[in-house]
Order: C-alpha cells, then sequence, then structure tokens
C-alpha cells in the first residue's frame, strides 16, 4: 500500500503543475549502497545524496498484482560509458562480473513545485535486481522481481543431507572470513586464467574458495577458485580475469570447503558446527 502524509495529499490535490524526479537506491551484495536521481541535477533528499549520474537509470512500466498470485517485475536499464566508474572499478565490469546480481533496490517518485520545493515521495518499486538481460559497452539491461519472490523458498528449510546445509564463514558455520585470509603476491608468468603466486599451502587448500585483488590492474576484482596446486602456487580460476596480473600484484586469497565432514574437522576444526547428516541413508534405500 502506498501512503502520503497529509500536507503532500493536500499539495497533489490543490496542484496541477508539479516537477517529478525519480530516486533509485540499490544496496549491493557486499553492502556498497548507489543513490542516484533522473533529475538533471544532484539533490539531497532525507539527507541522502542522490547522483544525477553518470551511470543515467530508465525503467520501464512497473507491473503489480494485487495478492501473492503473480511476482511484480520492472525493466532497469543502466547507462554508462567505459570510463564511468564507481568505487575505481567501471560500473560495466562490475555488473559484469556479478556485483549487480540480487542487489535491494528501491524506486521512489519525488514531487516539487516550480520552484523545486520538495513535497514528499511515492514508492514505486521494491525488490531486487534479478536476471541481467542485455549487456553492451554502454548499456546494462536488467529485470527486477519484487519482494514477493523472497517467499518463494523451500520447506522445510533445512533438508537431512549427508553434507553440511551451511555456507562457509555464515552464521551456521560461525567460522570468521578474516580469520582465514592469506595474503599473497603475484608472480611472473600469471595469465588471465592462471596465478603463479607466493603461496605455499598444500594442494586443494584453496579449491572453492575466493580470491580478491588489493593492487593492479585487477585491484578490487573478486574471483572465485576452481583449483588450487602447491607447485608454484598455482590458483586456476572458475571464470578468466578481466587483464592480465602484473607482477608484485597483491590479493587476499580463502580457502574453500567441499562441505564434508573430513573437510570440516581436518581443514577448519569446525565439527561441532557440521551442518550435515553423513549417516542418513540415501533416499532410494529400501527400508
Amino acid at each position: 500500500m502506498k501512503t502520503a502524509g497529509p500536507s503532500f495529499i493536500n499539495f497533489l490535490a490543490a496542484n496541477t503543475e508539479f516537477v517529478m524526479a525519480e530516486l533509485y537506491d540499490i544496496t549491493l551484495a557486499d553492502g556498497m549502497q548507489l543513490h542516484y536521481t533522473t533529475f538533471d541535477r544532484n539533490l539531497v533528499v532525507g539527507g541522502t545524496t542522490y547522483l544525477s549520474g553518470p551511470p543515467n537509470f530508465r525503467r520501464g512500466t512497473v507491473e503489480e498484482v494485487l495478492g501473492l498470485s503473480k511476482i511484480g517485475t520492472l525493466t532497469l536499464q543502466i547507462h554508462a560509458n567505459p570510463s564511468d566508474t564507481i568505487g575505481g572499478v567501471p560500473i560495466l565490469q562490475r555488473i559484469a562480473r556479478g556485483d549487480f546480481d540480487k542487489a535491494q533496490i528501491t524506486v521512489r517518485r519525488l514531487f516539487m513545485d516550480p520552484n523545486l520545493a520538495q513535497q514528499g515521495t511515492v514508492i514505486r518499486f521494491v525488490g531486487n535486481i534479478g536476471d541481467l538481460d542485455e549487456l553492451s559497452r554502454t548499456m546494462a539491461k536488467f529485470t527486477c522481481k519484487s519482494k514477493v519472490e523472497d517467499l518463494n523458498i523451500q520447506l522445510p528449510r533445512n533438508l537431512l543431507q549427508p553434507t553440511c546445509i551451511h555456507t562457509l564463514f555464515d552464521s551456521g558455520c560461525t567460522l570468521t572470513k578474516a580469520s582465514f585470509a592469506v595474503i599473497g603476491t603475484v608472480q611472473a608468468g600469471s595469465t588471465i586464467n592462471k596465478l603463479l603466486t607466493t603461496l605455499s599451502q598444500a594442494d586443494a587448500y584453496f579449491d572453492n574458495g575466493q580470491l580478491v585483488f588489493t593492487s593492479g590492474t585487477n585491484n578490487g576484482h573478486l574471483v572465485a577458485v576452481r583449483r588450487y596446486l602447491n607447485s608454484g602456487g598455482t590458483v586456476l580460476f572458475v571464470v578468466p580475469l578481466p587483464a592480465i596480473p602484473g607482477t608484485g600484484d597483491t590479493f587476499t586469497i580463502y580457502p574453500g570447503c567441499d562441505k564434508t565432514q573430513a573437510t570440516c574437522a581436518a581443514k577448519f576444526s569446525n565439527l561441532a558446527n557440521f551442518g550435515g547428516f553423513p549417516y542418513v541413508p540415501a533416499p532410494e534405500t529400501a527400508i
């Protein structure tokens, strides 16, 4: 239900001319908050500064229905040049590497009088950024889905299964990610698919883990680790890097977990919080 204060309602009822601007609040999965407006200049609304871009935002019609029979959707376009950055990283590069996946988004419409005095806002859409439908050199197009999508969950939440139901470093796992961070340096001979590093851990220690660059051309880039080999401190990636790393570039790498009881005990010493049931019979086992 959309609500508005009495003064705002009186303003809309008494005026036929007003100025409108849309406000976009986006929270990425890493917690970074972005605030943009479609107005031709920056706006300060409720103490928050909304930037006029670039990047520039455009949206389609909001599809809404009563009840829970259908998830409301919104088509969102983000227009930017390759040189437009957020946090020092080109925004289209951030989109391509998945930084906007499942980001929370709120779209509001701001009403102002002809002198640009702000009168109030109306929420037009609240949801999550979903599928990336199109990506070019200057534009990304998403389908956003309303919060009703969050009700599409599996019940019961936890299944009895041999492997752990927790995600490494989440509240169920209880381990602290920073405690397992390892600092490394890129060595000569590295490519976009493979790093040669100063790491010395045993084979497979970082399999299914994560690596984030802390300097160089890939600074800030987070990538999934497919395989780690002790020989040469070799790190292989799930997807290629956006640029060839330079010798001496630094990074932080975190181990992965295969969710087995053996790994939980030997690698992480966290058996007390293991969330699996290793002795549960297979579903097809006859009783």
